[in-house]
């Protein structure tokens, strides 16, 4: 009887979660300093104290650590967690979509989207790590409110997804308006109006 091959094991020391953290942190003292120009993996790696290689572990390039470390700042995950309702949550959750467009790094990181070619590695990490996870947890808070006949059901799920985000980019890259958590509260009555 043959013997079962053994697992490979993975190559290389375990990821410390501390070292993660440590990334993050410098890559948001970046950001907020001097914007996503700041945000290179050598100035990550010497802020951080860690080495290049390391960075690579876990990200393939600088500007998908600058999304990612602009990603965690916005605390949309946590303020939607610790709401009592879907619809608390939903709001919790373009709330925080909200401030983090409002802060100077939201502002510095859509001046970058706006002026980078659709298909760089900063729009296709700015597509991934941020509007698409955002997008995705707002889908699920909205049909939650929907199951639970909180809000008024749009025809087109996709739409009204669209119609909430696509003012917040408007205002964001127009500049003509504030992006407040007033602002926010009224999209939502227009766009999904509760029931009553």
């Amino acid at each position: 009887m043959a013997s079962q091959p053994l697992p490979k094991s993975a190559r290389g020391r375990p990821r410390d979660p501390r070292t993660r953290v440590a990334i993050l942190a410098a890559a948001r003292a970046l950001l907020e300093r001097g914007g996503l120009t700041a945000v290179t993996i050598e100035a990550i790696a010497q802020k951080a104290g860690v080495s290049r290689p390391t960075i690579y572990r876990y990200w393939s390039n600088a500007p998908a650590v600058a999304m990612a470390a602009f990603l965690e700042a916005t605390g949309a995950p946590d303020a939607a967690r610790k709401a009592a309702t879907p619809l608390a949550a939903l709001r919790a959750q373009l709330h925080a979509v909200a401030d983090a467009f409002a802060a100077p790094t939201g502002r510095s990181v859509a001046a970058m989207v706006a002026a980078a070619q659709s298909e760089t590695e900063l729009a296709k990490a700015f597509r991934n790590e941020f509007i698409a996870r955002n997008r995705d947890a707002t889908r699920v808070l909205l049909e939650q409110c929907i199951a639970k006949k909180l809000v008024s059901s749009p025809a087109e799920t996709d739409l009204a997804l669209d119609l909430i985000f696509g003012p917040l980019f408007y205002r964001l890259l127009m500049g003509h308006a504030p992006i407040t958590r007033s602002f926010v509260d009224r999209l939502l009555d227009v766009v999904i109006p509760a029931r009553d």
